[in-house]
């Protein structure tokens, strides 16, 4: 499985609309998968902004895991080491890093930000004076334009800031963000 990120914008300017995303270290490349054509408004198209090999690691429609199921994980990690013979201060101290680790936020390291897609949104906004762009993240098994997706669609609300928006961003989901 490897993630892509998807752009749906009411415009099929593909050079103006490049020139933008690049400008912001991503691509907009035509694609027109059938799954998400089911979902989009006339006149809207679908890109991929995919400028390397996958958007594996994005921030984008990531689900936190639950705090119940961080505290199972560690306690099961805490059995391992106990059957290993570590000490339990050695253990103590392991544990300790991974909540640590598990606190920080995703994405640093991967291939894009919040700040990035809220950059890549004022871009669009100032740039091509589109009035929404959506974006689509979706894990593929398979082709990028023959892959059946199980899209649904979702508009965020104009009071809502565009990071709030893109961090509750849901894999699978069409999210619609206002620009103007």
């Amino acid at each position: 499985m490897r993630h892509f990120i998807t752009l749906i914008v009411p415009s099929d300017g593909v050079v103006a609309l490049d020139a933008v995303m690049t400008r912001h270290g991503r691509r907009a490349q035509p694609m027109d998968n059938p799954s998400v054509r089911e979902v989009l408004l006339d006149g809207e198209r679908q890109y991929l902004t995919t400028a390397g090999p996958c958007d594996c690691g994005t921030v984008l429609g990531v689900t936190p895991v639950a705090a119940e199921e961080l505290e199972n994980d560690l306690a099961r990690e805490a059995a391992r080491l106990t059957r290993k013979g570590w000490s339990a201060a050695k253990i103590a101290r392991a544990l300790d890093d991974r909540r640590r680790a598990d606190a920080r936020p995703k994405g640093r390291d991967g291939p894009d930000s919040l700040d990035l897609w809220t950059e890549v949104l004022a871009g669009l906004r100032d740039g091509l004076k589109l009035p929404y762009a959506g974006l689509l993240v979706h894990a593929y098994r398979g082709g990028l334009e023959d892959e059946i997706i199980s899209a649904t669609r979702r508009a965020v609300g104009r009071g809502i800031p565009h990071p709030e928006g893109l961090a509750a961003l849901v894999e699978d989901e069409v999210t619609i963000f206002p620009l103007r």
